[in-house]
């Protein structure tokens, strides 16, 4: 699919002020400024700043699938996939610090703006649909919701990718880690 420049520009612009200033401390103005754009051009494009807010993070999501899947195959046995999603998921933060600062504006300003929402993303809904497979196949057990089972599986990749307190120091410590949230996540989810 052919790309749009003046789209891409904004995008640009937007990620780099939406990194720096967070969602409250951009505004449209800005980014049209930054992108050389009239601010109506914008609204062409996005719905409004939330929408922009999530193409700009579904953007680095999109230039992170170029380089490597985070989301393995649902053909491999569970315990295989999950330690190649923890794994590719801790890499895929790791590998994107615009991310992690948008992510953590969005914990900082969510309670002062609605418009933030976590978003049902076209990324969250093929793990969905992944781990729901493991729920057919009952290697998941089915009365377990399976948003929380993705919420619970981003919360220990993106603490173990993001905290500076954390005692994983080495490769081995990450290995090791990662053995241990597929061990703990295989017997919980039974």
């Amino acid at each position: 699919m052919k790309k749009e420049p003046t789209k891409e520009k904004i995008l640009a612009a937007a990620r780099k002020l939406f990194v720096t200033h967070g969602f409250a401390g951009t505004s449209i103005g800005k980014i049209a400024k930054l992108a050389n754009v009239n601010n109506s051009l914008i609204f062409h494009y996005f719905e409004n700043k939330e929408a922009l807010w999530c193409a700009v993070k579904q953007s680095i999501v999109e230039d992170q699938n170029k380089n490597f899947n985070i989301l393995p195959s649902s053909d491999l046995p569970f315990v295989d996939f999950l330690r190649v999603l923890i794994a590719e998921n801790i890499k895929f933060y790791q590998n994107n610090p615009d991310i992690m600062r948008m992510i953590g504006w969005q914990r900082l300003e969510h309670k002062e703006s609605d418009d933030i929402g976590i978003k049902l993303s076209a990324e969250s809904k093929l793990w969905i649909k992944a781990l729901n497979h493991y729920k057919a196949n009952g290697e998941i057990n089915s009365d377990f919701k399976t948003e929380f089972i993705l919420t619970l599986i981003l919360a220990i990749t993106s603490s173990a990718a993001l905290d500076k307190n954390s005692f994983i120091k080495s490769d081995e410590d990450k290995e090791a880690y990662i053995s241990l949230c597929v061990d703990c996540l295989q017997k919980a989810l039974k």
